[in-house]
């Protein structure tokens, strides 16, 4: 009985997406509400914000109240509710089972971050289980451990952000299109022409559609599904896949509608509101090889470069390979099953899902190439791709096992993979608990990536418990301390309410000036260039550290000093 349960297909990425899920949990506290877990990533700008809407639309829904549960999601119409939902959800059961000791804020992001984790959890069991399905046991493994040993989508599963459960509707979304559409022509040889391809059922059509709504409902990357999915089943099946996409994309547009209430006030005008917001908000800036870029002037190759150094380079050098058709390999991956490939244009014989998996990877980074395209935030617009990345890393570790596994025993390729994966996860270790401050050897780590002129850290993530420990013992009661940089009017308040030694102290955060009259004694910076001084460098002027976050010898963030007030 435990031998079949061992061999099952879901068996392996729900142990591994089950342990990470825990491993996760037990890293979330961003300021000291549980300072008897290990510490996560600091509170980012807009955490609490996610966190508090999620709240005002979940505590309706939870106690039955749907009214006022559909006016919470009227509130503030810049994101669909599914997301927000989702962490308030996880937030208030959170705060059930394990509220902070002593006193507290009413929100404790922490506990919104468990959403997160849990759809982080998700996430590697869909796309771990897919892969066992596709290419075999070790493949799948290898997609699910991957997904873990990316310490960007690892970092953004400790936020109470959308991104971790964009991930997971929007792989559900296209991997289903991958199970049910790709799989279609099972009985038919690598030969088939398109007119011999049978057709996606109805059912299958709904069901796909139904998880596109699903991603619509949680961030608007969603809308770049359409594109590579309309692509691949064009070149399958012509304008036969007409009929499909069709119900596939008013089903998707249905469930969109249905779950935001929002919409319900002015379908049309309402959708093309929503699409249209990003040209109506501030500028963002980016600082991008030295220099700071309007988020719309950002050079094409952002996004190439930093999806390129942002993964560890083993698991990019394992996706590459991954690329790569091998037909020994998959016949023995997918236990004999008859070969299904197609013919793509452009590309050679290639299998369906790899072909589509492929351009659900490319397009988004098409996409934001484009000049006048707005792209900032690093990696985080475009991290999507990065779990379906995830599904070619394990095909090319599978490969890659069963290459060795013709030269030395089974036993032995296994513990040599197990020993290429664990060089994989030194990121993880030596940046925790900033993982969104991670480069890989191709520009030399975040040092080489430092001087290089690439952002260095993301939204407050490096400002972690023991920085604001250390500044709450070093600065005296009542003090003022200037932060920088400031984004929004409720980042510094957020921040003082999740901080109980902050709070002990009396201490006050005000943003930072650089045209007061008087400046602050104290300053609370993270090392974000593009929102520094012009005339700054790596280190303010005038100032001394303190007490610093740092990593490969760069500074996250620190506590500094004036350095006149100690003459």
């Amino acid at each position: 009985m435990f031998a079949r349960l061992v061999l099952a297909p879901w068996f392996g990425p729900a142990l591994i997406a089950v342990a990470a899920t825990i491993f996760v949990t037990l890293q979330l506290d961003s300021a000291g509400d549980y300072p008897g877990s290990a510490a996560g990533p600091g509170l980012t700008v807009d955490e609490i914000f996610n966190v508090q809407i999620g709240v005002e639309i979940a505590d309706p829904l939870l106690a039955g109240n749907f009214p006022k549960a559909i006016k919470a999601t009227r509130a503030l119409p810049d994101h669909p509710p599914l997301g927000r939902l989702w962490l308030g959800v996880a937030h208030e059961i959170g705060l059930l089972i394990h509220p902070p000791g002593g006193e507290h804020s009413r929100l404790v992001v922490a506990c919104a971050r468990v959403g997160s984790a849990v759809a982080f959890g998700c996430l590697i069991f869909l796309t771990g289980l897919m892969s066992t399905l596709w290419q075999g046991r070790i493949a799948g493994y290898g997609t699910a451990i991957a997904i873990v040993l990316m310490p960007r989508v690892f970092g953004h599963a400790h936020l109470a952000a959308l991104e971790s459960v964009l991930n997971l509707t929007y792989a559900g979304a296209i991997l289903s299109v991958a199970y049910f559409w790709a799989d279609t022509s099972a009985s038919q040889g690598a030969a088939a022409t398109s007119s011999q391809i049978p057709m996606p059922s109805l059912r299958s059509s709904l069901i796909c559609g139904a998880l596109f709504g699903l991603a619509l409902l949680t961030k608007i990357q969603a809308i770049f599904l359409p594109i590579p999915i309309a692509i691949w089943a064009i070149c399958r099946w012509r304008w036969r896949a007409i009929g499909p996409l069709t119900i596939w994309g008013i089903t998707g547009l249905f469930i969109f509608w249905l779950g935001w209430p929002w919409i319900w006030l002015d379908p049309l005008g309402n959708t093309l509101k929503f699409l249209g917001q990003t040209n109506k908000r501030p500028i963002l800036y980016v600082w991008y090889l030295g220099q700071q870029f309007a988020d719309r002037s950002v050079p094409w190759h952002y996004p190439w470069v930093l999806f390129a150094t942002t993964i560890p380079l083993g698991l990019h050098l394992a996706g590459l390979l991954g690329l790569r058709h091998s037909s020994a390999t998959d016949h023995e991956l997918t236990a004999g099953q008859t070969e299904r490939t197609m013919r793509l244009g452009w590309m050679q014989w290639i299998h369906q899902r790899d072909a589509l998996l492929l351009l659900a990877v490319a397009f988004p980074l098409m996409m934001f190439s484009i000049p006048g395209v707005a792209v900032y935030d690093g990696e985080r617009l475009f991290l999507v791709i990065y779990p379906l990345w995830g599904l070619f890393i394990g095909k090319g570790l599978g490969q890659i096992h069963h290459w060795l596994s013709q030269r030395v025993s089974k036993i032995v390729s296994v513990a040599m993979l197990l020993g290429f994966l664990s060089c994989q996860a030194v990121g993880l270790v030596q940046f925790a608990p900033c993982w969104l401050s991670y480069y890989n050897g191709l520009v030399g780590g975040l040092w080489g990536a430092e001087r290089l002129g690439f952002q260095t850290t993301y939204w407050g993530d490096g400002v972690t418990r023991d920085l604001l420990m250390e500044t709450a013992n070093q600065v005296p009661i009542g003090a003022v301390i200037d932060v920088l940089p400031v984004q929004h009017s409720f980042q510094l308040p957020a921040l003082e309410s999740q901080c109980p030694a902050l709070r002990a102290k009396q201490i006050v955060l005000r943003p930072f000036d650089e045209r007061a009259p008087e400046p602050a004694r104290y300053l609370l910076a993270f090392h974000r260039r593009d929102y520094w001084p012009a005339d700054w460098q790596s280190t303010p002027p005038g100032y001394r550290l303190l007490s610093g976050n740092m990593r490969q010898g760069v500074i996250i963030a620190g506590l500094y000093e004036r350095v006149f007030e100690q003459q």
